[in-house]
């Protein structure tokens, strides 16, 4: 089994031996060279709670805590005998079990297991392994003391606890991958001094003249670079200009997006890679100033940059781009990810003459919205006025509209609107009103409109 990213502290626990229960009964001492895997952190949860807690995990995997949790060991667990698998989990390869409780969490069989095995090792130790996370601080777990330190879950993020679980690991003394810095002026780019004469200055100016014939040979020579000589901030300036000429469509630049995994591969050291990467990933969302970008998003060629975000040497640029995107996090259907998740978009659709749209939904948005003022559709919405598309040219432009890769993004209809296909026309009452008999009407005595853009989720 691959071992994950090691820790100073994690390393003299294994070497100096770990205790470990034998069949009889009794504990012995292995050895590093003998040791299972070891979790900085192990979570335990419902699975109805999966959904808070998996950006929890992705969080804690992209900043390099080796966290335990089941949908990141899927080729491990495949075909053991789980129940002693988990049990040694719990109970013998974590420094720290994060316990999510809740009603389903206090009920269910195998969380019950998992708590036990946790409360066996605790019981052990001489300090703190089990840290409680309430969802629902009105149930009470069996064993749990209530003087025990816990966090409230009902006004925190995933984001939040995650680096809260980070900054106990740190106080344990664990250290852990390098946490991206950059410097204001990489981040707000417009401010970076650039020098003449200098080579990663003259070839940012290069790729920022907007012309093909000056862009090419400044992408081919970065790509050639010795990264020895080349720092955090240049490296991330440099990945922000190679992206902007991939956004404009510049051959070289597209080559290298095309290849993205073995050009990354090239560049040593691979923090210097990282840095690269994330410094496209930054030019996609944010502007020159630093600024996030809202509907302007360069999503051009994203989906061709997010073919890495499964890639786990990746991981903390996917990490790194996502704490970056957090305060917007409200303002994108899609945020990138380790594991990425379907954008799934609902529509209703009432099946009269002309089928009514009731309701086109993601989660629990609804992006149907009255338009009191009748000022009807602009921008991207005139491209679906007036004419009858198919679910699939639906899905293309929501995920064109939203910065989605195609891939993650489905659009599910109930009831059918099939035979007659969806139709859409420009949602202002006088415009509905010159509309075709197949065109669709509005579901309110008030026309509606669609919010396409990214900054209007």
């Amino acid at each position: 089994m691959s071992e994950g990213p090691c820790t100073d502290s994690l390393t003299r626990e294994l070497a100096a031996g770990l205790k470990t229960r034998q069949a009889g009964g009794r504990w012995a001492s292995i050895g590093i060279l003998s040791m299972l895997r070891k979790y900085h952190i192990a979570l335990s949860f419902a699975g109805e709670d999966r959904g808070y807690v998996e950006e929890v995990a992705e969080a804690l995997q992209a900043v390099g805590v080796d966290v335990f949790y089941d949908k990141f060991e899927e080729h491990e667990l495949w075909g053991k005998d789980l129940y002693a698998h988990l049990s040694d989990i719990y109970q013998n390869r974590a420094m720290f079990t994060v316990m999510f409780v809740s009603n389903a969490y206090s009920i269910k069989l195998w969380t019950s297991r998992e708590r036990k095995s946790a409360q066996a090792r605790a019981f052990s130790e001489s300090r703190e392994y089990i840290l409680p996370a309430f969802f629902d601080t009105a149930v009470e777990v069996p064993g749990l003391l209530k003087t025990t330190g816990y966090i409230d879950l009902a006004a925190r993020t995933p984001a939040e606890l995650a680096d809260l679980i980070v900054r106990k690991l740190t106080a344990t003394g664990v250290r852990l991958h390098e946490s991206f810095s950059y410097a204001s002026d990489a981040k707000a780019d417009a401010d970076f001094p650039l020098r003449r004469g200098e080579l990663v200055s003259d070839l940012i100016l290069a790729m920022k003249s907007c012309t093909w014939p000056t862009q090419h040979p400044a992408v081919d020579a970065t790509l050639k670079l010795d990264w020895n000589t080349v720092s955090a901030d240049e490296a991330f300036l440099l990945g922000r200009n190679i992206y902007q000429c991939t956004d404009g469509n510049e051959r070289r630049a597209v080559s290298c997006l095309d290849r993205l995994r073995p050009e990354l591969a090239k560049i040593n050291p691979s923090e210097r890679a990282l840095d690269f990467l994330n410094g496209m990933l930054f030019e996609v969302y944010f502007d020159a100033s630093g600024n996030f970008r809202g509907k302007r998003i360069k999503k051009r060629c994203l989906e061709k940059l997010l073919a890495i975000q499964t890639v786990e040497k990746c991981a903390p640029s996917i990490g790194f781009i996502q704490r970056a995107l957090e305060p917007y996090r409200d303002r994108l259907p899609f945020i990138p990810s380790t594991s990425p998740q379907k954008v799934v978009v609902q529509l209703e659709v009432d099946q009269t003459a002309p089928p009514t749209i009731r309701s086109l939904k993601v989660g629990d948005r609804n992006l149907l919205e009255k338009d009191l003022e009748g000022n009807g559709a602009d921008g991207r919405l005139w491209r679906l006025s007036f004419k009858a598309i198919s679910t699939a040219e639906l899905e293309a432009e929501l995920a064109d509209a939203w910065a989605v890769p195609k891939s993650l993004l489905s659009v599910q209809v109930g009831p059918t609107a099939e035979p007659y296909g969806i139709h859409t026309f420009d949602w202002t009452a006088d415009r509905a009103a010159r509309a075709n008999p197949a065109a669709m009407a509005a579901n309110c005595a008030h026309p509606a409109r669609m919010v396409l853009g990214p900054g209007g989720l």
